[in-house]
């Protein structure tokens, strides 16, 4: 059985990258005060992002999931298929998830959820090794979020660290920390299952706010040491501060230029997909981490967390297709 520990991703030659988690119903306040719904979850967003992208590039985006078979169910999968990705569902009654983002987002309070009873959780309940076997493609890279390790059951959870044990030398894994204290039945289940992944990834993207509500640990600096750790790439997310880049014991700060802010939901989402398609596009670290803030920056700029259809993206760094996968 293969270690399951990362090998580095080979980012030139990625052509399929697939998502693990759970897409949502969104309810969006408006300005006239109304509820609006569109498209949300993590790795939903970072897909939309990400195939945004990558459009014309010839590569594939997968998204794993369950929507269940509802009206509702048919909307959000169209949308999803519209916005370019592939889904791949597990065959399972019922109805999407909902979260809102509350009115008054300047007042930092927590995001609402209605999603205990969704499709989705019955997957992430009772799946097993062998639907992961069956239903995850033969994929370069699968991402997977803290928010969707919340979601498994103790087994289901086994099942996906088995997988990608089995899978990891072929099928690298991008992790993102994106902790949501709520979803967690208690601190220390949610630092076991999270420590696990940072052995297995090969990429660990995180927040300031994520450690902190996580680990308690405050500061790039403390962060940073955290993930030497780790061989993983790491990206370390700071807002307006930009973002910190590396691994081991180098690390480069990577500022961002001023955004105008309307609404940060879905920034981190964003963010990821960003650094995942600059490094596919043989980007270095920094340079992907540079266009990753710029990717967050019109995402703040938008009302809601998946990337709307007039949000405009900066074009995506032409580099060559070899030799550029390091620094």
């Amino acid at each position: 059985m293969h270690s399951g520990r990362n090998q580095g991703v080979h980012w030139p030659e990625v052509r399929h990258i697939a998502a693990l988690g759970e897409p949502l119903l969104e309810l969006q306040p408006t300005e006239a005060d109304q509820i609006q719904v569109s498209v949300g979850g993590d790795v939903a967003n970072s897909m939309l992002c990400l195939t945004r992208i990558l459009r014309g590039s010839g590569r594939q985006v997968s998204l794993v999931t369950a929507l269940g078979s509802s009206a509702y169910s048919v909307w959000l999968r169209n949308k999803l298929e519209a916005g370019g990705i592939r889904l791949i569902e597990a065959p399972i009654m019922g109805e999407p998830g909902i979260y809102g983002i509350p009115p008054g987002r300047a007042q930092q309070i927590p995001f609402s959820y209605w999603r205990a009873c969704s499709a989705a959780h019955g997957f992430f309940q009772t799946a097993r090794f062998e639907q992961f076997a069956e239903l995850i493609p033969p994929a370069d890279i699968l991402v997977v979020s803290g928010i969707t390790l919340a979601l498994c059951s103790p087994e289901t959870f086994e099942g996906l660290v088995r997988w990608l044990s089995l899978h990891g030398d072929k099928c690298q894994l991008v992790f993102d920390i994106n902790h949501r204290a709520p979803l967690w039945s208690s601190e220390a289940e949610a630092r076991k299952r999270v420590g696990e992944f940072e052995k297995l990834a090969a990429v660990i993207a995180t927040g300031i706010e994520d450690e902190w509500n996580l680990w308690q640990i405050g500061g790039s600096e403390a962060i940073m040491k955290r993930l030497r750790q780790y061989s993983a790439e790491g990206v370390v997310r700071a807002g307006k501060e930009g973002c910190w880049v590396g691994s081991g014991d180098r690390w480069d700060h990577v500022p961002t230029t001023a955004a105008a802010v309307v609404d940060t939901a879905g920034a981190g989402d964003a963010h990821l997909a960003g650094y995942i398609g600059g490094r596919m596009n043989g980007c270095t670290v920094l340079e992907a981490a540079s266009f990753a803030n710029g990717v967050a920056s019109e995402i703040v700029g938008q009302r809601g967390s998946a990337p709307r259809n007039e949000v405009v993206f900066p074009e995506l760094p032409r580099t060559p297709t070899t030799g550029r996968s390091g620094r």
